[in-house]
């Protein structure tokens, strides 16, 4: 997070989104090229509050960090695991909060990405990306399961980590 490169423009840009692959393995070990474009970080692992009962980890790679027009990531891959750690009715969730800037850079929409899975120990992995971000947050949580977290999930309190925080 703290090691940003200048941002890709013209057509080295267009040609690195392009090739862009949802693994984080071809993220961070593309050529040369990409890599010199992108700063992957790690992050995690983090657990649920109250115990570990649920557990995150993975990558965050920046791509065509430009802050001249607007505070923001051009390109942003989040990548990584999801475990359960519970045996029963509970799920492990990894719920991202993503802030993205609209493209004349006036307004920040904030939205939930969440991550779920049910299986006892059994890590599922994931990878998706945003575009215009200026910042992600990240909070884990054990829960029953169901098709989306709760309200005490996804709710504002001191459990919610910055994972990612474009610099001005």
């Amino acid at each position: 997070m703290n090691n940003r490169s200048p941002a890709v423009i013209g057509l080295t840009a267009v040609a690195l989104l392009a090739s862009l692959s949802l693994s984080a393995t071809a993220t961070t070990h593309s050529s040369p090229t990409t890599h010199a474009a992108a700063s992957a970080s790690t992050w995690g692992p983090y657990y649920s509050p109250g115990g570990k009962r649920a557990r995150a980890s993975g990558m965050i790679t920046p791509i065509g960090e430009n802050h001249e027009t607007l505070p923001s990531a051009a390109t942003l891959t989040v990548s990584g695991t999801v475990s359960d750690l519970t045996r029963g009715s509970a799920c492990g969730w990894a719920v991202f909060g993503i802030a993205t800037i609209n493209a004349a850079g006036t307004r920040v929409a904030w939205t939930h990405h969440p991550v779920r899975t049910c299986a006892f120990r059994a890590a599922k992995k994931f990878s998706f990306t945003y575009h215009r971000v200026y910042q992600v947050d990240l909070k884990v949580c054990s829960e029953r399961r169901a098709s989306k977290p709760s309200i005490q999930c996804t709710a504002g309190n001191p459990a919610w980590r910055t994972l990612y925080t474009s610099p001005h």
